[in-house]
């Protein structure tokens, strides 16, 4: 999949973030706190994670706090120095993630 860098407004970046639960605007990133069950979900997860980058070629930032079972994910399209559609794609894959129960 290719990247689409086409710039979003503000305004369209704002009624994205509508239907992406979870996912806020800070300038010129968008972010979400997933905080998991357990280590389990964590890992599946991260490679749901991993396996949306790759697919993309889109990377985000991320950190991971086993304490509060927290990855936090931040995105924006460096090279444009904006919210992209890649963004939103991005974004909304990782929000289709479930665990398996």
């Amino acid at each position: 999949m290719a990247e689409d860098k086409s710039l979003l407004s503000n305004d369209e970046v704002d009624a994205e973030l509508k239907s992406l639960d979870g996912w806020t605007r800070d300038g010129v990133v968008i972010s979400k706190d997933f905080v998991l069950q357990n280590f389990n979900d964590i890992t599946a997860f991260l490679q749901h994670l991993v396996g949306t980058i790759a697919i993309q070629n889109h990377h985000p930032d991320f950190s991971l706090d086993t304490g509060t079972r927290r990855i936090a994910v931040s995105v924006t399209t460096h090279s444009e120095g904006a919210v992209t559609r890649s963004d939103i794609d991005f974004a909304t894959t990782l929000n289709a993630w479930r665990p398996k129960r």
